[in-house]
């Protein structure tokens, strides 16, 4: 005989020795037991399915928040590659050459004049702020003088401005002073001729 036959043999024998109350109290408590033991492995089986099911979510929210990132990472290498084309494109004219094309595009350029204050660098990009004054000018040209200093793509940026008004054989001009900080790449201004 096997031991599991043996087993069944003699448990049969023991519910078969019991009054029929006896047999109704152990039935109860065989059917309590086997239902704890479902009940508890459905409670643990509901909790690490939970469990789960949470760090499902928290991955997949890591996920999106990673993919957000990286089109965030993808749309900003571009804009730097298309500031860095910008800044190739004028890496050759410094901004006194570039201020004195557009004065003389607008017709002031025997008032002007451009002046270098500092110059710092971060990292790869140098900017250079130059004082540049117009004087006895109109306003008109000052409007033009303006449009053609920051139109055409240069890399520049206006960083302050001061007007003062004066007048000169009846008719009122401006003396007009730019503070402009021009921008170039390092490696490029090393390449340049």
């Amino acid at each position: 005989m096997r031991p599991f036959e043996l087993v069944r043999e003699r448990f049969s024998q023991l519910v078969a020795t019991m009054s029929p109350r006896d047999r109704w109290l152990f039935m109860g408590l065989v059917l309590t037991v086997y239902g704890s033991v479902l009940a508890g492995g459905w409670y643990l089986g509901h909790g690490v399915l939970g469990d789960a099911r949470s760090r499902i979510d928290r991955e997949e929210q890591t996920l999106a928040s990673l993919s957000g990132m990286a089109s965030d990472q993808e749309a900003a290498a571009a804009e730097v590659t298309r500031i860095e084309a910008e800044l190739k494109k004028n890496a050759g004219v410094d901004l006194s050459t570039y201020a004195e094309k557009a004065a003389q595009k607008v017709g002031i350029s025997p008032s002007l004049q451009v002046r270098e204050r500092e110059t710092s660098a971060d990292g790869n990009l140098e900017s250079k702020t130059f004082s540049v004054d117009v004087q006895k000018v109109s306003l008109q040209q000052v409007k033009d003088f303006l449009f053609e200093l920051e139109g055409n793509g240069y890399p520049l940026k206006v960083t302050g401005a001061r007007f003062k008004t004066t007048t000169l054989a009846g008719v009122k001009v401006l003396n007009v002073s730019l503070d402009v900080t021009a921008f170039r790449l390092l490696e490029v201004a090393a390449e340049a001729p």
